[in-house]
């Protein structure tokens, strides 16, 4: 499917160092435009609208206004990504998926850096995200017909509770569990290695049919390919990021924030692969790794 990844506002109630968009935090997203970059990405093509941030569910109005734009014009899915606040705290909010949910295709994708209140709350820098995260997922879970997953970015604060994450979200009945390579430059003491992180992730006790990962290739994933989560990616991917800044077709390796070697075109797998941050370009140059042949 053709997707459009919007961004509502930088915003956060959470201040995490490994933040993607931590960088962008000054940047300001107009309701108006971002109502007519919905009509443009729909327009384009887009059938999938996945709203994110900074927490995009900060700013009720724009969060509503923007969803209910998207489905008079005739988005077929929807994926929210956020860390619960607004959900935990807004009743109107959680009613207003609750319905909306009964007609559409919703998903909700959310974020979870512990297993524990204090590994989470000290990973999003905000005392009681934790609980708000939990009380938001139940939410989600008891009052709508959201699917729901759940997102870990493995860093070397949580790489000990990644499978107390996966206990305590399977609760919930997520369709997917992923678990992603920190993308944060410079932050070599959260950081965890691919090779690390993908024998880890490969021990886990996770259905196949849930696990995802992201930012690890299919050569450290050899047998699971199917857990790969970038192979799930939507066929185009718009991103709207910036005021007045429509990215068409956009693709990380191309932008260079993703990296393959040379060698990686022998590889079978080369033409659904998306390589890995380029942070980790030694790493995998030092590991010798083979195309899967």
């Amino acid at each position: 499917m053709h997707c459009l990844n919007l961004k509502l506002t930088y915003d956060c109630t959470n201040n995490c160092a490994f933040c993607f968009s931590r960088y962008m935090k000054n940047e300001i997203l107009t309701l108006n435009n971002l109502l007519a970059t919905i009509e443009k990405g729909f327009s384009n093509g887009a059938r999938e609208l996945v709203l994110s941030g900074g927490e995009p569910t900060l700013s009720e109005e724009k969060f509503l206004k923007c969803l209910e734009a998207a489905d008079r014009i005739g988005y077929e899915k929807y994926i929210i990504q956020t860390n619960g606040h607004g959900i935990a705290t807004s009743e109107s909010l959680s009613n207003f998926l609750a319905d909306f949910s009964k007609r559409r295709d919703v998903a909700i994708s959310f974020s979870i850096h512990g297993a524990k209140s204090k590994t989470h709350d000290e990973l999003s820098s905000s005392v009681g995200a934790f609980d708000k995260l939990i009380l938001a997922m139940k939410k989600i879970f008891e009052e709508t017909s959201c699917s729901i997953y759940t997102n870990t970015v493995v860093t070397r604060k949580n790489f000990d509770e990644l499978q107390e994450i996966a206990d305590l979200v399977r609760a919930f009945k997520p369709e997917i569990i992923q678990f992603a390579m920190m993308h944060a430059p410079g932050l070599e003491n959260l950081s965890v290695g691919l090779k690390e992180t993908a024998l880890t992730i490969r021990k886990l006790n996770v259905s196949r049919d849930v696990l995802k990962t992201e930012g690890i290739p299919f050569c450290f994933m050899y047998g699971l390919e199917e857990c790969v989560g970038e192979s799930y990616w939507p066929e185009v991917l718009d991103i709207y990021n910036r005021e007045n800044n429509y990215l068409p077709d956009f693709n990380q390796l191309k932008h260079s924030m993703r990296w393959k070697a040379d060698f990686c075109k022998d590889c079978l797998m080369n033409e659904i692969c998306a390589g890995i941050w380029t942070e980790h370009k030694e790493e995998f140059l030092n590991e010798k790794i083979r195309p899967i042949m």
